[in-house]
């Protein structure tokens, strides 16, 4: 079973806890899956309830726990459909890369959906409390998927970050945020902050 997450304006939340979710009435939309020939509906539900910031602060919604099979579940990148929704081929890349939640390696998607084909009955629905009852093991999807991002090019660099930061510190001076002073023979670099006696040491890539 997987643990998912999903809002529900509060007025509806008695009626979810006492009849369950049902597909045809919350459903996001209908789309083909991967190895299926016909479009189903599917409920867009979450790994983790702080993927949505905006609704977990917004007093008239509440956040409900969901327990689900996983052959119910499949996650997509949603940044990649609400771009899609205006671009075809940036669409075709999301439908390409829906995969089963059972295969799915957390941190993978900046934004990830778990489309959930079935409906959820009400003993499998909790209100979740302050504390979310449940531990979450990461902040929420958008920062895994970064600090995967940069592991994984720090790694393919052995660079331990120094591009990045390089490229950022580059940034700030167009922004004229700081001032560098670099030592080409010996490949150094300092950026001095302009606001203040602050300054930092990089190797120049």
């Amino acid at each position: 079973m997987a643990d998912l997450y999903f809002f529900v304006p509060k007025e509806k939340i008695e009626d979810v806890v006492d009849c369950g979710l049902k597909l045809s009435e919350w459903y996001d939309r209908e789309l083909i899956l991967p190895g299926m020939n016909e479009s189903k509906k599917v409920l867009k539900a979450l790994l983790n309830p702080r993927d949505d910031t905006k609704l977990l602060k917004d007093t008239n919604y509440q956040c409900v726990r969901l327990q689900v099979e996983l052959d119910y579940c499949w996650v997509s990148d949603s940044t990649l459909y609400q771009m899609g929704l205006e671009d075809s081929r940036t669409l075709e890349l999301y439908s390409n890369n829906i995969v089963p939640l059972k295969d799915y390696c957390f941190g993978t998607f900046r934004n990830p959906e778990v489309l959930v084909t079935t409906s959820v009955l009400p003993e499998y629905i909790k209100v979740a409390g302050v504390a979310l009852d449940t531990p979450l093991l990461y902040e929420n999807s958008e920062n895994l998927y970064l600090v995967n991002l940069r592991e994984k090019y720090e790694e393919l660099y052995n660079d331990s970050g120094n591009h990045l930061l390089y490229a950022f510190f580059t940034y700030l001076e167009t922004k004229g945020k700081v001032i560098r002073h670099e030592d080409k023979e010996h490949k150094n670099v300092i950026f001095f902050y302009t606001d203040s006696s602050g300054y930092t040491v990089l190797r120049i890539p």
